[in-house]
């Protein structure tokens, strides 16, 4: 008898491509419908994670094993990382250098106050959640880690895919963001290592010894590391071959390296990627050569399928009481009041800027998400925290995540300054009239009657207009020249 059509369930690559299949159709549905009320598709990737998990269609009787049997979701998972490593990768690639050089000052001070406040609100708040963690026999200072892990520290790829979403990664706001998110990723990782060592009955010298390694890596990256490649490409630049293949698979070398130490280290891989991302040369075309090649398939398919799978281990069923639902919302109050109230104030004070931008920072630092998840997953294989609380932080970052674009839209129009918005009105309506194009039936201008400044700010739109539009024609030109 001739098989058409192998059992799918036999081959693990099989069941892979179904699984991404799958997850790009709910991913892409989900997040066109959510961007009719301003949400990035991240949103809608962690969504349909929930959808795919216990949560809901794991209610229908044989989906788990005909779509995602337990033997799959190793694989599953092993490919979702990877696509994270290079999605921090290309972070690294995209972020200005000098403009996180200029904002240490603000940095530091920021972090330092993101940091403690939260961490310490969240301890009190694990004191209370302690009693709420039922059937769990474990060191309650390891739980008292694990959650304040959980409360007080913002999700780092989370953040950056939003803000890389809204265009906003390389403005200032993103950039402080970022700054601010990479020392508290640092920290969280210590925290991390503090509490297994309390949870496995070791020491707290091993979250010690874990800064150490840290900061010798990022030590060793930036003074060694990056000088070295910098000389490599110097020599291809003057050359004018800064892009060739040896310089692009040196690139991808320092990637697996740099993610590898950090993995073996106790950190997460993805810290390693951004530090690389950080130490290539922005001398050249290698830095545009490299991200355009990895933004589409990293952003459109590895990522869904990363955020996709924190929700496969999500059980929301759990929260069936009301005690489970009022706790929830507390929470979400307090998470919200702890972050975003300490770094506006401290943002204020250190940067000086308006109280809409220093909002706007809070608003982003609140966002949570996969840090918190992975931490808490730790957490639950460590049998130190109860599925039922896992529940509530996840529906707690996902909500949080839902708010925060909504409220930065209004927070950072608010910020902008209507003069400036008059003035660029003004350029561009005499534009029009200079070039002879002015249709619209508007009063004539006097050329005379306009101040120097409406005459630079006309030279200064057209020339970055014409700039804008020559990078962006290269940028789809060699985007093309990729894919196709």
């Amino acid at each position: 008898m001739v098989t058409l059509f192998e059992n799918p369930h036999e081959s693990a690559l099989a069941m892979f491509l179904l699984q991404v299949f799958i997850t790009l159709i709910v991913c892409k549905i989900l997040a066109k419908l959510l961007s009719f009320i301003g949400q990035p598709q991240v949103i809608g990737q962690i969504i349909a994670g929930i959808i795919f998990g216990p949560s809901i269609l794991g209610y229908a009787k044989g989906w788990s094993s005909a779509i995602w049997p337990a033997s799959t979701l190793k694989i599953f998972q092993l490919i979702a990382n990877l696509g994270l490593i290079f999605f921090m990768f290309f972070l690294g690639l995209e972020l200005d250098l000098n403009q996180i050089k200029a904002n240490w000052k603000v940095t530091i001070p920021v972090a330092c106050v993101s940091i403690i406040v939260p961490v310490g609100i969240g301890c009190a708040v694990a004191l209370w959640f302690y009693e709420l963690n039922d059937g769990i026999v474990a060191s309650k200072t390891a739980f008292i880690l694990f959650i304040a892990s959980g409360f007080g520290f913002s999700a780092f790829p989370v953040l950056a895919t939003l803000l890389n979403s809204m265009n906003l990664l390389n403005e200032p706001i993103g950039i402080q963001t970022i700054c601010l998110a990479a020392v508290e990723d640092i920290v969280v990782w210590v925290v991390l290592a503090v509490a297994s060592a309390f949870s496995s009955g070791g020491s707290a010298l091993q979250g010690l010894y874990t800064l150490l390694l840290t900061l010798a890596f990022i030590a060793i990256m930036i003074f060694i590391i990056r000088p070295i490649f910098n000389r490599i490409h110097g020599f291809y630049l003057q050359r004018h071959d800064d892009c060739n293949v040896y310089i692009v698979v040196g690139c991808f070398l320092l990637l697996l390296i740099a993610s590898f130490t950090t993995e073996v280290m106790g950190i997460h891989a993805f810290f390693g990627a951004f530090i690389a991302g950080l130490c290539i040369p922005r001398k050249g075309e290698l830095v545009e050569f490299l991200s355009i090649r990895i933004e589409l398939l990293i952003v459109e398919f590895f990522l869904p399928l990363y955020f996709a799978n924190s929700g496969l281990k999500t059980r929301l069923n759990l929260l069936n009481t009301g005690r489970s639902w009022w706790t929830l919302a507390i929470l979400i109050i307090l998470a919200s009041v702890s972050k975003i109230i300490p770094v506006t104030i401290a943002t204020k004070i250190c940067a000086r800027k308006s109280w809409y931008y220093c909002a706007s920072m809070g608003v982003l630092m609140n966002t949570r998400g996969i840090v918190q998840l992975v931490v808490l997953n730790i957490g639950v294989q460590l049998k130190v925290i109860s599925p039922v609380i896992f529940a509530m932080f996840v529906l707690m970052a996902t909500i949080l995540t839902l708010l925060t674009s909504p409220i930065l839209s209004f927070l950072y129009k608010r910020d902008s300054d209507p003069k400036i918005l008059e003035e660029s009105k003004t350029a561009y309506d005499l534009h029009m009239v200079l070039e002879g194009e002015n249709n619209l039936n508007r009063p004539s201008i006097d050329k005379n009657d306009l101040s120097n400044g409406t005459i630079t700010a006309i030279v200064e739109t057209k020339r970055l207009s014409t700039s804008s539009n020559n990078e962006n024609g290269q940028r789809r030109k060699s985007s093309r020249m990729t894919l196709f």
